[in-house]
């Protein structure tokens, strides 16, 4: 029998594209799956439309917004499946897509994270086959590199699956003893953004692997949600997760070689934004170094857990 996948979905006031969601996953040809839908306090009727529409979906009732990382764990505390597909609202899948996961990861238990290929979804296009996610890598100035980020997919470019350093929070399938290896799922501080690297870094150092199947695919609407947020709030948050990250996970030499270098670049980027008026972007870079500052004593405890209990390889 196949085993059981928990599809987990966190939603805040995106009641149209969360019922396109859930349509298209009813018609996988993967049958042994249940729907876990964590709803951050909408108010757009989200609810009543789930249960209207999707009877067999178990809705997870949060009565605030605990963001994409605090709604994920919560999420989590009500999946029973043997995998766990963490899946954005505002994604349509393909029929095969589940299938494909779940196979290659039966196969090769030595891989923790597994992520389809995931294209834009432009319905009015031609063809929606602008490429969303085929993999992130880390470089050394401390971001991340999107491999062929807006261009064309071709699928004969991408024969085989391949390693990457982090998988897109958009669509990826992990198993529970994976999740407990690492530490944990998502850091409920982050509440959003760069939730995911982290997760797989620490994926990572706990000794299995993350790849990209690429014949499994996906579209994503993209920035559904952050569309309704501040640029500010964006750009805080990414920051102050992204520094915490590579406190907490890098080791000593990576700490030298690519954080003081990365917390430069966010100085200077925060100096070049007040020269081109954009006062709030430089804000939130000041706020989101000082807020981990603030949270330094937090920070050492949690850098000893991961360097010393869930790292098992350099």
């Amino acid at each position: 029998m196949k085993k059981l996948v928990s599809i987990l979905i966190v939603n805040w006031n995106s009641q149209e594209n969360l019922r396109e969601c859930l349509e298209s996953l009813y018609e996988i040809d993967y049958r042994n799956f249940e729907i876990v839908v964590v709803d951050n306090g909408s108010s757009d009727g989200s609810v009543d439309m789930v249960l209207r529409n999707f009877p067999k979906v178990n809705i997870v009732r949060s009565q605030k917004n605990l963001g994409f990382a605090g709604g994920n764990n919560l999420g989590l505390k009500h999946c029973k499946g043997d995998y766990i597909l963490f899946l954005n609202n505002d994604t349509l899948v393909n029929k095969t897509f589940l299938t494909e996961l779940v196979d290659f990861m039966e196969k090769n238990r030595e891989v923790g994270i597994v992520q389809p290929t995931i294209l834009f979804y432009r319905p009015n296009a031609p063809l929606h086959n602008k490429i969303n996610s085929v993999g992130s890598f880390l470089i050394n100035s401390g971001f991340l590199y999107h491999l062929n980020y807006g261009k064309e997919f071709d699928q004969s470019k991408y024969p085989q699956p391949y390693e990457i350093f982090s998988a897109y929070g958009a669509c990826f399938l992990t198993r529970p003893d994976v999740i407990e290896a690492s530490g944990g799922l998502f850091d409920d501080r982050y509440f959003a953004y760069f939730e995911e690297t982290d997760f797989s870094h620490r994926v990572w150092m706990a000794g299995y692997k993350i790849m990209i199947l690429p014949k499994s695919i996906i579209y994503h609407k993209g920035a559904k949600t952050a569309q309704k947020l501040p640029s500010s709030f964006i750009q805080y948050h990414s920051f102050k997760n992204r520094l915490y990250t590579y406190l907490k996970n890098f080791g000593t030499v990576n700490l030298v070689k690519v954080f003081l270098p990365h917390l430069l670049i966010c100085e200077v980027s925060s100096v070049l934004y007040l020269l081109v008026r954009r006062p709030g972007y430089s804000l939130a870079i000041q706020k989101a170094i000082f807020w981990n500052i603030a949270n330094f004593g937090k920070l050492l405890k949690d850098r000893s857990k991961v360097q010393n209990k869930i790292r098992k390889i350099n």
